[in-house]
């Protein structure tokens, strides 16, 4: 996409906020409609502060009759965040709270949105996986990769094959690199977060009172174990064989919901250069994880863990 001239950032942002009023004028009933456009940021605590000072200018807490969308461009992020920023959002749409998906809500954002009463998805949209991914320090390339806790039963799988074969050199080198065994036992638990996350959300909202083939804990597993790759691509036909309750977008939404999307990538457009000059004139502070004076990364601790969303997603 070439950067527009003479566009600037807020003016985007207005015409974004335009197009959100447009979209809740579409609804049968009063409805708020609350955009959380973060294709550029991960969800983290400090996301949540900022929902919850957004949501207390606009609208009233706990509303009995309270009906909220909220518009949802993700990759993903901290999982215990979303959780509680899904918690937040039932607050604000006591009623009837409706996660509208233009085009990404992967991996902690999933979770986010299994906690409305309903899912409206373009055809393009997309969900993810529930799998965290957990860093950990290349030592020959010196860099970070990313791997699912789903990974180490098939990588334990294969060590123990090499020693049964004959290959105890082999083996012996694969065992040399995993992680301590007391932190890979708390990467193999940290499914459990995800599930027990993803299970409460759904059978006190959307599935509590509509019944569906599979139930809550059955999808929660789906989500986080049921899927080759952290991103594979659950659209909406998935969504729907899968179990969760998707809402159908009339062609008027569908037209205001897209044009948001790609006033968000518009908006993406024009944001490097702003970050550039902020850095130029604010200098960061070196990256802890790296050294200071080789700028190369230092090996992370032994329990560094986190819950992310693929970035690719």
């Amino acid at each position: 996409m070439t950067e527009p001239d003479n566009i600037e950032i807020s003016d985007v942002e207005a015409a974004i906020k335009e197009e959100v009023n447009r979209l809740a004028d579409t609804f049968a009933e009063p409805t708020l409609c609350y955009p959380l456009l973060l294709a550029d940021k991960e969800i983290t605590s400090a996301t949540v502060d900022l929902v919850f000072d957004d949501l207390q200018e606009i609208a009233q807490l706990d509303k009995d009759e309270s009906r909220l969308a909220v518009i949802v461009d993700s990759p993903g992020g901290d999982i215990d965040a979303a959780y509680n920023l899904a918690r937040l959002f039932r607050r604000y749409g006591k009623r009837r709270l409706t996660f509208i998906v233009p085009r990404w809500a992967k991996s902690a954002a999933t979770l986010l949105v299994c906690g409305g009463d309903s899912i409206m998805m373009t055809p393009v949209a997309e969900l993810g996986t529930l799998d965290p991914q957990i860093p950990i320090m290349n030592p020959i390339e010196r860099q970070l990769e990313w791997l699912s806790p789903l990974h180490i039963e098939s990588t334990l799988a294969l060590i123990c094959s090499e020693f049964e074969e004959g290959n105890e050199e082999l083996a012996q080198g694969l065992l040399q690199r995993l992680q301590f065994p007391i932190t890979l036992g708390g990467f193999i638990k940290s499914l459990e977060l995800g599930r027990q996350y993803a299970e409460k959300l759904l059978s006190s909202r959307m599935l509590k009172n509509n019944p569906q083939t599979r139930t809550a804990k059955e999808i929660s597993r789906k989500l986080v174990e049921g899927y080759s790759a952290h991103s594979f691509c659950i659209n909406i036909d998935e969504v729907r064989e899968l179990g969760l309750t998707i809402e159908d977008m009339s062609s008027n939404q569908l037209e205001i919901v897209w044009k948001i999307h790609g006033m968000e990538r518009l908006r993406l457009v024009l944001t490097p250069e702003e970050r550039r000059r902020d850095a130029e004139e604010n200098p960061a502070e070196p990256d802890p994880a790296q050294d200071a004076e080789t700028g190369e990364p230092n090996d992370p601790p032994d329990n560094m863990t986190k819950s992310e969303s693929n970035a690719a997603d």
